[in-house]
């Protein structure tokens, strides 16, 4: 019958062009993933004295929140494991078994503020777009607590990386390699610190903010985290914002979860880190309005 043969060809048509889909998005997303990059060595070394240890622990657990990602001892953890989508595990960051003895300040430079590892590659969701602009005096610290920390034996799989992640990736809607949008050239002027405007938008950019609530921190990159400018917040008060980071509820008493505003690592900052970044969120433009 000719239209169970036309019926045949239709299906036959779409299942390769489908297929030839598939393929052509694991062909363009594979090169991007194996792209190399070469950055020069950093000069900036790991810092030693206790006064910086001491501020790179604040700068790890309470601005950068690295547990949040790499667990509470570093040594990394699953953070997706979905055929469909991703298996993705963190890095041990000590110096135990699978973790990273044989890194050199260079290469945790490279690693952590242009997403680079080692062999020259991007790493796969590494917030280098985040950590990018920490200056060396904060890197240095933080390089010095990460150093100081005791080893932790755990090995994880290499990252697979499925038709979902690879096709969002290629469509923008899901940062897989931080590396191509990190501003390796950032200018990094030494700390300022202060209630100003102007370090709370270091604080939230090094803490992450963007990463989440997307650049412009209107909410265009992840459902999960909303528009934080004063589009949506103009009714909060400096009050309202320091319950959310301390105890993670919002003006109208609803909670904020955990695991998706890491509220309780931020709510480690100082008062005057609070309120910098209040400052700063309060001197941005209102977020479009769909997203109020």
């Amino acid at each position: 019958m000719p239209w169970l043969r036309w019926t045949g060809r239709l299906l036959a048509g779409l299942v390769l062009l489908i297929v030839l889909a598939v393929v052509a998005v694991y062909v363009v997303s594979s090169l991007a993933i194996r792209r190399t990059y070469d950055f020069p060595d950093s000069a900036v070394s790991a810092a030693t004295d206790s006064a910086s240890l001491a501020w790179g622990r604040h700068l790890v657990e309470a601005v950068a929140k690295c547990q949040e990602c790499h667990d509470g001892d570093l040594g990394g953890k699953m953070m997706i494991d979905d055929a469909a989508f991703a298996r993705l595990a963190t890095a041990n960051l000590t110096a135990g078994r699978g973790g990273i003895a044989g890194y050199t300040d260079a290469d945790f430079e490279r690693a952590i503020r242009h997403g680079v590892g080692r062999d020259g590659r991007p790493l796969v969701f590494m917030p280098s777009e985040a950590y990018g602009m920490l200056t060396d005096e904060d890197f240095a610290a933080m390089l010095g607590y990460l150093r100081s920390f005791p080893p932790v034996d755990r090995e994880h799989p290499d990252p697979r990386i499925g038709p979902v992640a690879r096709l969002l990736y290629l469509t923008g809607k899901f940062p897989l390699l931080p590396v191509e949008i990190t501003q390796h050239d950032a200018p990094r002027v030494p700390r300022k610190p202060g209630v100003t405007v102007e370090y709370g938008e270091y604080l939230a950019t090094i803490g992450g903010c963007r990463s989440c609530h997307g650049q412009q921190l209107a909410g265009d990159a992840n459902p999960d985290a909303p528009d934080i400018t004063v589009g949506r917040l103009a009714d909060w008060k400096e009050g309202d914002f320091f319950r959310a980071l301390r105890e993670g509820r919002r003006p109208d008493g609803s909670t904020l979860d955990p695991s998706k505003m890491p509220w309780v690592r931020s709510g480690l900052m100082t008062d005057d880190e609070v309120r910098a970044v209040w400052t700063y969120l309060r001197s941005l433009p209102a977020g479009p309005a769909k997203d109020r």
